[in-house]
């Protein structure tokens, strides 16, 4: 290579790349880490109201959707009974609310997980003698490492209707 076509040397003049020096261990396990990694996912999406929203807008197919607030491991207390750490809480413009989880063992992806979840979401958001019309609409995800329902589908959805009707059931959660 003649001097023309030689690659520039970085300020400080070594020619060092920005992962020469890390520690081996450290570095392999970066790289392999995944967004299905909590503490990854986590670090992520922490507070990032636009990859956030990227991200509901691909699962929810919502090219208009606008998050105005995120936060991850968020925790909601019950005075009573279990308490819960949402893995991504965020609000839109309009006031609606997303729970995200990020479930790596097939186990932890129950339905009545999403119903607690929604539980405690609602507790949470709900203000005493508020009328039950003040609760937000609400979306829970589970974004799950295997097919939970093992039916080859890359994506669930629920739909709540009155048995027997094509009627829907709008409690506000989907």
């Amino acid at each position: 290579m003649d001097d023309d076509t030689k690659a520039p040397v970085p300020a400080g003049g070594s020619e060092e790349g920005p992962l020469d020096g890390i520690d081996p261990e450290l570095l392999a396990r970066v790289r392999a880490l995944r967004l299905m990694d909590d503490d990854f996912m986590t670090a992520v999406f922490a507070g990032d109201n636009r990859l956030t929203g990227l991200l509901l807008g691909i699962l929810l197919s919502r090219g208009d959707l606008r998050v105005t607030r995120s936060m991850t491991q968020r925790e909601l207390h019950n005075l009573f009974g279990r308490s819960v750490r949402l893995d991504i809480l965020a609000e839109d413009a309009e006031g609606r609310l997303y729970n995200v989880e990020v479930q790596r063992a097939d186990k932890g992806a129950a339905a009545r997980r999403a119903r607690y979840n929604l539980a405690m979401l609602d507790t949470h958001t709900l203000k005493k003698r508020d009328d039950f019309a003040a609760l937000p609409d609400t979306y829970i995800v589970f974004i799950t490492e295997h097919d939970h329902l093992g039916l080859g589908l890359p994506l669930y959805r629920v739909e709540k209707r009155f048995a027997g009707t094509d009627l829907p059931f709008d409690d506000g959660c989907t």
